[in-house]
């Protein structure tokens, strides 16, 4: 830690290369100044973060870099409000201001603006975008808070635009080769070039992965001091990646797609039975081509069509081996195919001088086919049958079905005046399976000082019933239920900024949820069944600071207090933290030699109601990468270490009185990856 504290001393102006500022250095602190920095993703326009009707946090390509961020997860865990943990299956679940679910389901995730959350899970973040690579990276845009009135289904507690870079921003290739402990391997490419006078930009993206993960040791499962018991060993991490995008626009013409496959264990079991023999693949792909014109200087109209595609390939040992009955382990092979059809229609028009309108209609098809599992044991008894077989005619763990989806939306941003502007808009969701649903929302940003700022915010947003939850089948732990009603919440928000000269920020942040009818499993039926159980309120406070010099010496801290407690009941929501903060700060050392470090403290989280075990314990994390660059032509070198200190800590096992993993899902201990990356 005294490293930490040697680096936050030695953030002041002045200091370090800060003394060696170049003649452009106030161009430079405009363009790195938060509050400056332009996003989309609050209004499908151009605004700064000053001026965009959203609390918000934009993360720059470079910044990413420098943090030595492996994937999309390693970016998310800095941001305020945000928490990252596991389940039993290794799944990683993204809390987002006390609000934390097993599939991260209530967190829309797009690329380039495509929404990439499939509709069997509701989510983009398990087991899929979660590893999104990071060296395509332009900027990540993250909104803390709804997005339904612009985006629909699952922008509920927030938003995540991943802004990936095109030819302008390459305009060449660079190639990195990684590798690091766990027999850890990673090479990427990117290129792009921009061929001006034919209006051509082309941009692509290849990365390919590959990791035994950590050696987690799993001290004890649900079958421990039982002779087929697996524990103690080794949890099952490991993940092979590839990935690639393209990127082509020719004039008003722009076509995207990108492709994600990746195999991976997972970790213990989704019994709570420590195996060592599965394996979860899955394939996610899409395709989206874009048209825009401007008719007139007021009036511009654009029309997108897109497909998407998502398969998942399953080998899940349920019991390990040897397990009565089992002595090869009890086997499932669940899989599916899911595609979809859309097409959107926007238009654009400034009614007046300080006004803009936007309407746009949007339409899916939503199919999912080839349903089916093989077992070895009957679902309902567990009792081992012959041998593995397809059981989908009478086991089947869920079902093909359709969903048809329509909807229309409108958003004015009016400038009253030059420091006040509102935002107000709606949009109507039309689904075939559960009926419609309408969210508001209303902005208003008024910088009343040179230097300071007010944003008061209402929205309302839901999150659409998954296909786990409506059509499950055959599952004793839970089976849908086709009358589900989607959930929905109501969200009221309060910031005020202030900068304090040139290079020193503050933002203090109220927010209050209000979620009806959450999805939850009610147990007091036979089978259990997903039912609209409840509602949660969640208020909390957001302290952020923020320091920056130059384009490498930059510092940020950030503490969260959040209250989410049962609507019905008035008690705290177990798992997640009432405390939080977030210290990261990048100091270059000299020009050839940059550092950064991010620190995340989490509080203790708290057990559900009749777990006599003590709260989960606080803990420490911190993440340091050293960077090398400038010192031969356009050879980079960077040397991160994750979890640096080595801290031991625990994720609480998530079965509550049932206590089925005695000492909870223990994390990944230090990890390092040294990386080489040459610019053509």
């Amino acid at each position: 830690m005294m490293l930490v504290i040697m680096m936050t001393v030695s953030l002041v102006p002045g200091s370090g290369s800060a003394a060696d500022n170049t003649p452009k250095f106030e161009d430079e602190l405009a363009f790195y100044a938060l509050e400056e920095r332009m996003m989309t993703t609050a209004t499908k326009t151009k605004k700064t973060l000053r001026q965009a009707p959203a609390i918000a946090t934009v993360i720059t390509g470079d910044e990413i870099r420098s943090m030595g961020a492996r994937n999309l997860t390693d970016v998310l865990k800095t941001v305020p409000g945000f928490g990252v943990s596991i389940n039993e299956t290794g799944w990683q679940m993204f809390e987002v201001r006390g609000i934390r679910t097993r599939d991260s389901e209530k967190i829309l995730v797009m690329i380039d603006g495509h929404r990439v959350n499939n509709s069997y899970y509701g989510s983009a973040l398990v087991h899929i975008f979660d590893n999104l690579s990071v060296e395509k990276v332009k900027q990540v845009e993250i909104i803390r808070g709804p997005g339904s009135a612009l985006y629909g289904a699952n922008a509920f507690v927030g938003v995540i635009n991943v802004i990936t870079k095109d030819g302008d921003d390459v305009n060449g290739a660079d190639v990195t080769v990684a590798g690091g402990n766990f027999d850890t391997k990673k090479i990427n490419l990117i290129g792009g070039k921009s061929f001006k006078d034919k209006d051509i930009k082309v941009f692509g993206s290849v990365d390919y992965s590959d990791t035994d993960g950590d050696d987690v040791i799993i001290k004890a499962d649900t079958i421990a001091g039982t002779p087929f018991s697996m524990t103690p060993g080794n949890a099952d991490l490991y993940l092979k990646k590839t990935e690639a995008l393209l990127k082509v626009s020719y004039g008003n013409l722009i076509f995207k797609g990108h492709f994600l496959q990746q195999d991976k264990g997972s970790y213990i079991g989704f019994a709570n039975a420590l195996t060592d023999d599965n394996t979860y693949k899955t394939k996610d792909s899409w395709a989206e081509l874009e048209y825009s014109r401007a008719f007139t200087d007021k009036f511009s109209a654009s029309l997108r069509t897109y497909f998407d595609y998502f398969k998942q390939e399953t080998k899940l040992e349920v019991f390990p081996e040897g397990f009565p009955g089992y002595p090869d382990g009890g086997v499932g092979t669940p899989g599916l195919k899911n595609r979809t059809l859309g097409g959107e229609f926007q238009f654009d028009y400034d009614l007046f001088k300080g006004n803009h309108l936007i309407v746009g209609f949007n339409y899916e098809h939503i199919k999912q086919y080839d349903v089916g599992q093989r077992l070895n044991f009957d679902p309902w008894t567990f009792e081992p049958i012959a041998s593995l077989q397809d059981v989908s005619s009478w086991a089947n763990f869920n079902k093909d079905v359709t969903r048809k989806v329509w909807a229309v939306y409108v958003q004015d941003e009016w400038a009253i005046r030059n420091n006040l502007s509102i935002t107000a808009g709606v949009r109507y969701d039309n689904y075939d399976d559960f009926g419609s649903t309408t969210n508001p929302r209303a902005g208003l940003v008024w910088n009343f000082l040179e230097h300071a700022d007010l944003k008061l915010l209402y929205g309302q947003a839901f999150r659409a019933p998954n296909f786990i939850e409506l059509y499950n089948d055959s599952n004793p732990s839970a089976v849908g239920n086709p009358n589900l009603e989607p959930e929905k919440i109501k969200t009221y928000e309060a910031s005020l900024g202030y900068r304090f000269g040139d290079s020193y920020m503050m933002n203090l942040n109220y927010f209050h949820n209000d979620i009806d009818d959450l999805i939850a499993v009610d147990t007091f039926v036979t089978p259990a069944k997903y039912t609209n159980l409840g509602g949660a309120e969640v208020s909390g406070i957001e302290v952020v600071l923020n320091g920056r010099y130059n384009q490498t010496d930059y510092w940020k801290v950030a503490y969260t207090w959040q209250d989410p407690k049962d609507k019905d009941t008035d008690k705290e929501l177990p798992f997640v933290p009432t405390h939080r903060i977030n210290f990261s700060a990048n100091y270059g050392i000299s020009n050839y030699l940059e550092i950064h470090t991010d620190v995340i403290w989490t509080g203790e989280r708290p057990r559900p109601e009749g777990d006599t075990r003590e709260d989960s314990d606080a803990y420490t994390t911190v993440d340091l990468a050293l960077t090398a660059k400038n010192f031969f032509r356009n050879l980079e070198l960077q040397l991160a270490f994750h979890n640096l200190f080595d801290a031991e800590y625990e994720d609480p096992d998530l079965s509550g009185v049932q206590k089925l993993i005695p000492y909870d899902y223990p994390r990944e201990g230090l990890s390092a990856l040294f990386s080489v990356t040459y610019r053509f």
